[in-house]
């Protein structure tokens, strides 16, 4: 069995049990491993997994998705040695390119991260466990649009760092995505490609879809004809997600996540 529980999330109907931020995290269990897949911006991951019944000192792995603080910046408060997987540019110093005074990178250096964690750092997909995967820099098949990120340097943030998780089962791959900057598109497809499995049985997370647009018109139509179950999570507006319940209720499963939401597969 497979279990993916929400420790943070944008959207939070529980406010009186859960706390949350504008952020990501996900707990995952798979095979004997613990996952953390991003922490969000806080503490209050771990918050929400004592009030769940979680233990995350039996957390083995974190992989973080990239280097935004509302990914990653939780960091800071999680000291258990265990092993870290990321890019290699999840640690660039990076802003918001509208207003360059909003710093948008993780606070951990990559020496501080090294002393915290069993680091590793990789362009390339990396085995977790038997049937688990990071994936490693992700192949841009499908455009994408970033314009609004700048690096110290005053170059275009590409945000080569945005990457996700894989699990291969025997029904078909759960991908696990934090911000989808690389575009979710592409990072299914990557997916396929590193476990040579074409049948997609979930998608998790951040789709990075501010409204209903063109882009979002074409995720809706690949999901359309990729995917057997969509859950929608952080940096997913809540028109976008109307419009893809509205248009693939017929077709294939779909729902809105939040903090404390558990999938099993």
């Amino acid at each position: 069995m497979i279990k993916v529980v929400i420790l943070n999330d944008t959207r939070n109907s529980n406010k009186d049990k859960f706390e949350n931020d504008d952020g990501f995290s996900a707990y995952i269990e798979v095979e004997n491993n613990k996952i953390l897949f991003d922490v969000g911006p806080s503490e209050k991951f771990m918050k929400n997994a004592e009030k769940l019944g979680l233990d995350l000192n039996k957390v083995d792995t974190i992989v973080l998705s990239h280097g935004h603080y509302d990914h990653g910046d939780g960091l800071k408060f999680f000291n258990n040695k265990v092993e870290f997987i990321a890019h290699p540019n999840c640690t660039l110093k990076r802003w918001w390119k509208e207003d360059h005074s909003h710093y948008s990178g993780i606070q951990l250096t990559k020496e501080e991260l090294k002393n915290k964690y069993n680091v590793h750092f990789t362009k390339e997909p990396y085995k977790i466990n038997k049937d688990t995967y990071y994936l490693g820099e992700i192949t841009r098949k499908y455009p994408i649009n970033l314009k609004k990120w700048v690096l110290a340097n005053g170059q275009n943030d590409e945000i080569l760092d945005d990457s996700g998780m894989v699990i291969d089962t025997e029904d078909g791959i759960i991908v696990i995505a934090g911000c989808s900057h690389s575009g979710i598109c592409n990072i299914v497809e990557h997916a396929k490609m590193v476990t040579n499995n074409n049948r997609v049985l979930a998608v998790i997370g951040g789709f990075h879809l501010r409204e209903v647009d063109e882009d979002t018109n074409k995720v809706i139509d690949y999901m359309k004809d990729n995917v057997e179950e969509v859950i929608l999570a952080h940096c997913t507006a809540d028109d976008v997600c109307n419009k893809f319940i509205n248009d693939l209720k017929d077709r294939i499963k779909v729902s809105v996540t939040e903090v404390g939401r558990e999938y099993k597969f």
